[in-house]
Order: C-alpha cells, then sequence, then structure tokens
C-alpha cells in the first residue's frame, strides 16, 4: 500500500477521534512525538502492525490491521496478551476479510491487511490506558533480542533443498540453497558453478549461462552432462535458433562460428534418441571441420530435421573420409619431423578408417551393493557411485529402486546418524538425478517412482515444509498421469502422509491433494479427507483467501455434497463471495494463459480468474509447440504448471521467459494463487 493510500486511511480515524487524539496527517505532515498514538501512526506508515481507534456513541472500536497473515496473527497474539481481555474484548465476528469489509475504510484496510483486519472494542473510559498499553507494548517487544536459531543447514540438507526446489519448480528455494553453499563454501566452485547452471537452465535463463564469466573454466573440468547440455541448449536457443526459424542456415553457421572454440566437443556421441538440438549443433561444429562423414552420419539418424539435413547437404561432394585417396594424401604429408610426423599419421588414419568410433563405456555402479557399502563405511566407492550418477545418470540405471528400500529398513543404518546422513544423500541423489531429468516421467521408471515416493511418504512423515509435499505431490501426479490403475496406491501413500501430521500448516497441501486425486478419480472416498480440513476451516478461517475458500466449497461439491452441506461444513456461504476490491481486477491485465496437461484443474482456475479480471484467458493443454503456445506466448502473463507441462512446450517461451509465472502445484488454486502471488510481486 503506497504511503499517501496510508495516510488517507489513518486521517478517517483521526477525523474520529476527540480532543487530543485527532489528527489530520494530510494537512500536518505528521504528529508529534508527544502524541498519544504517535507509536502505532509511525508504524502504520512504515508498513508494520497496527492498531487504530474509531470512536463511537458509546464505545471505541479498535482496528488492528498487518501486510502478512503471519504479522496479523503475531499482533493478535500480542494483544491477547497484554489487553485482551482484561481491557477490551474482541468483536463478533473478530476477523474481517474479503466477504465482510463494507464502505471506504473496508476498501483501504484490506488494501493494507489483504488477509483481513482484527477488531475489538474497549470502554471509553479506558481509552487512555488502552493507549498505555499499547505503547509499553510495543516498546518492550521492539526491545526484544532477535531470536536466532543454533542450526545451520548442512551441505546435505541445502542439496536436497536445492534438488526438490528443481523437481517443483521453486526457483526461490533453489536459487537460496545455492547462495548459501557458495556464500559458506560448503562445496566446490565447480559444483556450486554447475549448480548455478542447472538453476538458470531449469527456468530458461540462457543469458544467464552463456555470459557466465567462468563458465570457459567450467567447461575445461569434468563435470556432469546434463550441465554440459545445459549449456548446448543454452547457446543454441540464444544465438543460433532465430536463424533457424528463419530458414537462414548461412547466418546460423556464421553466428555458430565463434562459439565453437567454446562448445568444440562438448556434444559427444550422437543416437537416434537424443534431442535434436544436440544434433544441430553436432552438424555446425561437423560442418565447420568439414566432416563430410559425420555431417552423412546424423542426416541418417535425423532425416526429419530439416537443419541437419540442410547442413549434410552442403558437403556431399566431398569424398567419404575412410577413402584411400584421402588416407593417401596423409601418407604424403612430410613437411614435418619424422618421428612427429609418423605418430600424426598413425593417429590419423586409426581415426579415419574406424567409421564405427563409439564412446568408451562406462562402468555401470552396482546399485544393490549401495547398502552394503554405507553399513560397511565404503565411502569413498560410495562417493564415486554417487558422482557416476549425477554425471551419466542414463548409463546408472537405478532400475526399480530396491536399494532405497534396504537403506530405509535396515535397523543398522536407521538408528546411526552418520549412515542415515549417507542414505539420504543417496535418495537426493536419486531425486536429482531422475525426478529432475528433462524427460520426467519416463514410463520406464515408473517402478523407481513407486519407490521414491514411497520411502518419501515416510521419511518425511512429520514434516510441515511445503517443498516436501509438493514434491510428494509431483510424483503422485506423474504416476498417475502414467497408470491410472496405480490411483489406490497412490492414495494411500497420500492419505498416509496427511494423517501422520494432520495440522494447520498442511491446509494447502490437503487441498491441492483433494484436487489431484479428484482430477484423476470420480469416486467419492476421499470426503473424510475433506471434512478433516474443513473442521479446522470452520474453527478458524482467518488468514484463508478467497482462492482457498472457494476451492474448498467447489472440492465439497465434487466430492458429493450440495451447496447448504458444504456451506455449513466450511462456516460458508462461500460459493459465491463478493469482493469489494480486488487486486487481480484492479492490475488490469488483458489477456492471461494457462499452460497444463490437467485441463480440468486449468478450466477451473480459468473460470475463477474471469470473475477476478476482466483479461481473455486461453487454457494451453499441447504436448508440443504449436499455435496454442503461439498465442499464450503473446498473453501478459504465463500461468506456466510447472508439474503438468512437457519439456518441449517450454521452449515455445524461450523469448518470453520475464512474462512466466510459474505455478507449484496442479490444482486450480495453485494456479490462481501464483497469478495472485505475480500480482504480488508487482505490486511491492
Amino acid at each position: 500500500m503506497s504511503t499517501a493510500n496510508m495516510i488517507l486511511l489513518l486521517d478517517v480515524f483521526g477525523a474520529r477521534l476527540p480532543g487530543e487524539l485527532a489528527f489530520d496527517l494530510t494537512k500536518q505532515g505528521d504528529v508529534g512525538c508527544d502524541h498519544p498514538l504517535a507509536g502505532e501512526i509511525a508504524a502504520a506508515l512504515d508498513g508494520r502492525a497496527a492498531s487504530m481507534p474509531y470512536a463511537l456513541s458509546q464505545d471505541v472500536l479498535w482496528v488492528t490491521f498487518a501486510q502478512t497473515a503471519d504479522a496479523l496473527r503475531r499482533v493478535i497474539e500480542d494483544l491477547r496478551c497484554w489487553i485482551l481481555p482484561s481491557f477490551g474484548w474482541e468483536g463478533q465476528p473478530s476477523i474481517v476479510s474479503e466477504a465482510g469489509a463494507t464502505g471506504q475504510m473496508g476498501v483501504l484496510l484490506l488494501r493494507h491487511s489483504p488477509q483481513g483486519y482484527f477488531r475489538w472494542y474497549s470502554r471509553s473510559a479506558d481509552t487512555s490506558a488502552v493507549i498505555q498499553r499499547l505503547a509499553t507494548m510495543r516498546r518492550v517487544i521492539e526491545q526484544a533480542p532477535a531470536r536466532q536459531t543454533q542450526i545451520r543447514p548442512t551441505l546435505e540438507m541445502l542439496r536436497r533443498q536445492f534438488t526438490l526446489g528443481l523437481a517443483i519448480g521453486d526457483r526461490g528455494a533453489a536459487d537460496e540453497a545455492v547462495d548459501e553453499i557458495d556464500q559458506r563454501q560448503l562445496d566446490t566452485a565447480s559444483n556450486t558453478l554447475s549448480m548455478r547452471i542447472r538453476l538458470a537452465a531449469a527456468f530458461g535463463d540462457n543469458r544467464a549461462i552463456v555470459d557466465h564469466p567462468q563458465l570457459d573454466d567450467l567447461l575445461s573440468m569434468r563435470v556432469p552432462r546434463r550441465v554440459i547440455e545445459s549449456v548446448l541448449l543454452a547457446h543454441h536457443a540464444f544465438y543460433l535458433s532465430d536463424a533457424e526459424h528463419a530458414g537462414d542456415i548461412a547466418a546460423a553457421r556464421q553466428a555458430y562460428l565463434p562459439l565453437n572454440d567454446r562448445l568444440a566437443g562438448l556434444v559427444g556421441p550422437i543416437s537416434g534418441k537424443v534431442d535434436a538440438v544436440f544434433a544441430r549443433m553436432a552438424a555446425y561444429e561437423a560442418a565447420l571441420n568439414m566432416e563430410a562423414d559425420r555431417l552423412r552420419a546424423l542426416a541418417s539418424m535425423f532425416p526429419d530435421d530439416a537443419i541437419v539435413v540442410a547442413l549434410a547437404a552442403d558437403f556431399t561432394a566431398l569424398p567419404a573420409l575412410g577413402d584411400p585417396e584421402v588416407v593417401e594424401a596423409i601418407d604424403q604429408i612430410v613437411d614435418m619431423p619424422e618421428p612427429i610426423m609418423a605418430e600424426m599419421v598413425d593417429l590419423a588414419k586409426a581415426h579415419l578408417l574406424d567409421s564405427d568410433l563409439v564412446a568408451i563405456p562406462e562402468v555401470r555402479p552396482d546399485w544393490a551393493g549401495v547398502p552394503s557399502l554405507i553399513a560397511n563405511g565404503g565411502l569413498a566407492q560410495l562417493d564415486a557411485l554417487l558422482e557416476s550418477a549425477s554425471m551419466t545418470p542414463d548409463i546408472c540405471d537405478p532400475g526399480d529402486g530396491d536399494f532405497v528400500f534396504e537403506l530405509y529398513t535396515d535397523p543398522d543404518i536407521a538408528t546411526d546418524p552418520i549412515k542415515r546422513a549417507e542414505a539420504d544423500r543417496v535418495l537426493t541423489t536419486v531425486i536429482d538425478a531422475y525426478i529432475c531429468e528433462e524427460r520426467f516421467p519416463r514410463r520406464e521408471r515408473l517402478p523407481l517412482y513407486q519407490t521414491v515416493l514411497e520411502i518419501w511418504s515416510s521419511n518425511r512423515s512429520q514434516s510441515t515444509d511445503p517443498i516436501d509435499g509438493q514434491l510428494l505431490l509431483t510424483i503422485a501426479d506423474a504416476m498417475l498421469r502414467l497408470d491410472g490403475k496405480l490411483e489406490r496406491a497412490v492414495a494411500a501413500t497420500i492419505i498416509r502422509w496427511w494423517e501422520a501430521r494432520p495440522v494447520r500448516s498442511r491446509l494447502s497441501w490437503l487441498g491441492e491433494t483433494l484436487e489431484l486425486l479428484t482430477e484423476h478419480s470420480v469416486s467419492q472416498d476421499y470426503l473424510s479427507l475433506w471434512y478433516d480440513g474443513a473442521v479446522m476451516i470452520k474453527v478458524d478461517s482467518a488468514g484463508l483467501s478467497v482462492t482457498d475458500k472457494q476451492i474448498w466449497h467447489r472440492l465439497g461439491r465434487r466430492l458429493g455434497l450440495d451447496t447448504a452441506a458444504a456451506d455449513d461444513a466450511l462456516g460458508g456461504p462461500w460459493d459465491e463471495i463478493a469482493l469489494t476490491t480486488d487486486r487481480l481486477r484492479d492490475f488490469g491485465f488483458t489477456k492471461i494463459a494457462i499452460v497444463s496437461l490437467h485441463e480440468r484443474a486449468a478450466r477451473e482456475a480459468a473460470a475463477q480468474i474471469a470473475k477476478r479480471t476482466d483479461a481473455h484467458i486461453i487454457v494451453v493443454t499441447d504436448h508440443a509447440a504449436g499455435e496454442g503456445t503461439a498465442s499464450a506466448a503473446t498473453a501478459d502473463v504465463i500461468l506456466y504448471v510447472w508439474g503438468a507441462t512437457k519439456h518441449a512446450v517450454y521452449r515455445a517461451f524461450d523469448k518470453v521467459r520475464d512474462r512466466i509465472e510459474y505455478v507449484q502445484g496442479t490444482g486450480s488454486a495453485s494456479i490462481v494463487r501464483a497469478l495472485e502471488r505475480r500480482v504480488s510481486s508487482a505490486i511491492v
């Protein structure tokens, strides 16, 4: 809220106050430090929680407001310790949210306190005493030392946070983890830089990759294959894709020239299963080096890729590298000392005549031996295995992940903190390599996903960290998309997670869960879960946004309740909540795009947004770039559902990444929250 609007709000209070309490900030500019309400006025102008009196005929109405729900909860707790109920009493209802606010004051209050404001009363005769208590309360609280935790996250904890951030699309969490690792120098510089490259690649920040001052140093070392792939994809998108889209192969080849010194040799062996972008990068390198055989091989593997075929066509007249005339020409080069020349000729012949060159096969790690390595202290071998999995995850196939079950069911490992930490490191590596990969979810990895889901749900069942719960839903959603027959098994795991700790801080997660389960099922078996959440909401709905209220009402209807029953259970009515002010409408969106494979949730979110904005809303459920993504790219904001989209679709928005708002979760509430978050960050 701007200072001008806050002054306007405070002046509404000041105009109603008698005698020395009255003030007019618009005219006075400020109040003196000796004014009884100076502390509350200063706090309000500074964006902190504050309480202001509003004189009525007999009593005094006090209004307490704050910018966040957490700040409002804290100040209410303070008031209940210092003032209530000894010097006043709470209003009925005490919390006024969007649905109950009326008049100019209600509108102004909700602009500053969007989660609602707190009403309480005191007798007129006690006004001075209440003001004095407020001043004392503020003074004591401000002098209290900041609470500091002595627990600093370990490197493994930060790596896990980074991995989960990538898995669920939470850039802030991943960025925070890398920053702390870097600041505290917990890992090598190359590992930290590799994490930054992966983070930038995951969220399409190509410039951050191609312009990184230490990139060349990193590429001179042994780095994970996916980091190299991220570098190649970023350079292709940043320097070459525009020319390719325009069909100007000559311009694309020219753009590649200055990149060759950095990128030469990075592509490695090519198979028909890799992304066509890597084939193109290999073709540019081969064309620059006039490697006709390599170009022919690439064209035969990618006959439908116009760029590769065009590059190969330019060299059809060249003799094959194994042609006897070429080898004979090598023999005729004699302008070098004999020993050096002989060695060079032998190497050249070996390269040119071997048309079946393949990469040296990697040693496949024995995942089944991991529990034994941890139990017996074989940490050096474990480090090597996990490094191999990070470097070349496809070669290091973990199978169905039975070794993870063994890790977490071995009592010797479970009861030893050091061994348990190593088990957690293995699990993080598996998630990083096979959940965070670009092709997730893959049908052949389904047994592994089942294992990780089971272990994660039992290992982190007491956590209230949203990132832990969101990973659970990300894997569950992937499994249901791959095989709907797994609904009962997935639902049982999710229900166990909730029942392990059914607390208020998991309410948003529970709503997201019910959306996911009802998206994949017509069963009403989940009504008891809905009632679990409804009971908590009815007891205290403070801080619950309009989006949350509407989604809980809609979920009740989806599970078979009529409007009256849903309203009664939730303490509604919440079916249609009239807003006196709405930041979404005020923001002035003209076009909003929702990109998700979950069409039902996307269309429900679109319907909610349509009621709260005047924007044209489109829903894109494509599996690849096309007309839908082209239209979405012209929107004011693109609500991109991270866990329910294909990477091929993501690439379609390379040029408009600044307009993407990443949705963590797949339900309609998550989509609307992402739009609200976009507006909030823009206003701030």
